[in-house]
């Protein structure tokens, strides 16, 4: 037992760093955890508004029901199962330091429980807000008997287990499939891009799903209960059903356990698969590639970031987002364009446009984790002679290049199919604010990382998901993308977003400079 303990508290102080909090002699590290924990703690707060206006909103519509908990059980399981299958297996079979663990007098079903319940945990932490805060406002509305109280409790810490093993059981077995192709890393991250696409288009639906919820709550709840179960077991528990309650808390630990035992008796097995590899027969040498320094070192960041999976899932959705959005608008410009003219907003109609895109751009850019990808090579850039602000500028020419094309050609589309609602200036504005703002993210994210980088991370998943400067970026797009669509709104001029173009130009132009200038300063303490 002290053994499992002591695994499962050195996996969550990894990706929480508390032991560096408390005890780190570097205030710039002890600051970039505590910076971490306090962005994961601005995400559960929003969460957990989110989910408490939800459940205020159905009570006071339609009196006390199980279909707020049934939304936001829904929602949060679909977290936990995105989440699961984007780091599933590299958490549970093929973690970095397996060997170094392995070695040491420890069973192997001590490891695999401790890397099943470690992982559990940064899920509970991510699915509470969206739980608790719906409970609470039950409380206060229900006043249910006292014994619901740590019913409820128990349920919503049971909430993650299922999602978290079916997601973590499909990365394992999509990796132990394609562990010997060529294009392994391809397809995976294709797969999982596809997955990860599917549950953005479900975030997008969720506030018509809730607009229908209100209006047809014994339909709606119908509806979530044939696509996921357990969720309608969760709701019906929460409000006091005991068979339901039994049916949920067993089944949850049932499959816990039956999962766990499963890994326990494939473990090493699945290790091993996963971690093998292509190994290509008969390799001749035709030619060597020859290039500028600014080339090779562009083509490295290129193939460092589609080499990642998690990476490309985690920041290339910006652009996939940007190309639909062409696509939708495309094909729905007439209707759209009767909406806002049925709202009375053809005048604001591009400062939408803009606003949308913006949103899409600044989603999260490659830089924010780009200097952290380096990890424990990182003496190498140190040690060749490679100027430093070319080495930043390459990583720089990374996120401009995956989602600077996509925001042209969107605008493009976007421009001739809301060309009758669209002056010229906002056409203008439509090209010039969002590769602006695309910009701006993308240096503020590359000096963001420079000032909180983590090099001493074992899976990538710790970088482009769980590291601070990735979290502080996406709170400081939040804020980019209020500050450049608000004004666009409010004044409804189509000048404004070619001002705003040049506001947003003006600190990202000292901010690049500043990095340039003192960027062998900046590697040199990293």
């Amino acid at each position: 037992m002290k053994s499992l303990w002591i695994l499962i508290k050195l996996y969550v102080n990894s990706v929480f760093r508390f032991s560096v909090m408390r005890r780190s002699k570097d205030a710039r590290e002890r600051r970039n955890a505590i910076m971490g924990v306090v962005a994961i703690g601005i995400i559960a707060v929003t969460y957990g508004f989110m989910s408490a206006s939800n459940a205020l909103a159905i009570f006071l519509m339609q009196g006390v029901s199980e279909a707020p908990f049934l939304l936001m059980g829904t929602m949060a399981s679909a977290f936990a199962l995105v989440m699961a299958f984007s780091q599933g297996s590299a958490t549970l079979s093929a973690f970095a330091d397996f060997d170094t663990l392995m070695g040491m007098p420890v069973r192997t079903s001590t490891v695999v429980i401790a890397r099943f319940l470690a992982l559990y945990l940064v899920e509970a932490v991510y699915t509470l807000p969206f739980l608790l805060p719906c409970g609470v406002v039950y409380a206060i509305f229900a006043h249910p008997p006292v014994w619901q109280y740590p019913a409820y409790l128990l349920m919503v810490l049971l909430v993650p287990v299922a999602p978290l093993v079916v997601g973590s059981a499909a990365d394992i077995l999509v990796g132990m499939i394609f562990a010997t192709s060529k294009h392994k890393k391809g397809i995976t991250t294709a797969i999982k891009t596809v997955f990860l696409l599917a549950f953005v288009a479900g975030a997008y639906l969720m506030p018509q799903l809730t607009s229908r919820i209100f209006a047809d709550v014994e339909g709606m709840s119908r509806t979530l209960s044939r696509v996921y179960p357990p969720a309608q077991w969760f709701a019906a528990g929460a409000i006091g059903s005991v068979p339901k309650f039994l049916l949920f808390s067993l089944g949850s630990l049932a499959l816990c356990v039956l999962y766990v035992w499963i890994l326990n008796r494939t473990f090493l097995a699945v290790h091993d698969r996963l971690t093998s590899g292509y190994h290509v027969k008969n390799y001749r040498l035709s030619r060597q590639r020859q290039g500028s320094m600014e080339q090779a070192l562009f083509r490295m960041e290129l193939k460092r970031f589609f080499d990642s999976s998690a990476w490309v899932i985690n920041t290339l959705m910006g652009t996939i987002l940007i190309l639909i959005l062409s696509v939708a608008g495309a094909i729905f410009s007439q209707r759209l364009i009767q909406l806002v003219d049925s709202m009375g907003l053809r005048k604001a109609a591009g400062g939408l446009l803009t606003g949308v895109m913006i949103f899409c751009a600044t989603l999260s850019p490659t830089t924010s984790s780009a200097i952290s990808m380096e990890g424990r090579y990182i003496w190498m850039s140190k040690h060749l002679p490679i100027p430093a602000d070319r080495w930043l500028r390459a990583k720089l020419y990374v996120n401009l290049l995956l989602v600077g094309p996509a925001i042209v050609v969107c605008a493009t589309v976007l421009a001739i199919a809301f060309r009758t609602v669209l002056a010229p200036l906002d056409i203008v504005g439509l090209y010039l604010l969002p590769l602006a703002a695309l910009l701006c993210t993308s240096v503020i994210g590359l000096f963001v990382n420079a000032k909180m980088a983590r090099l001493n991370w074992k899976t990538e998943t710790e970088v482009v998901k769980q590291s601070g400067s990735v979290l502080v970026m996406m709170l400081i797009c939040f804020g980019i993308v209020a500050l450049t669509v608000v004004p666009v709104l409010i004044l409804r001029t189509p000048w404004t977003a070619i001002a705003l173009t040049v506001v947003v130009l003006i600190p990202t132009a000292i901010i690049y400079f500043h990095m340039m200038r003192h960027a062998e300063q900046i590697r040199l303490y990293l």
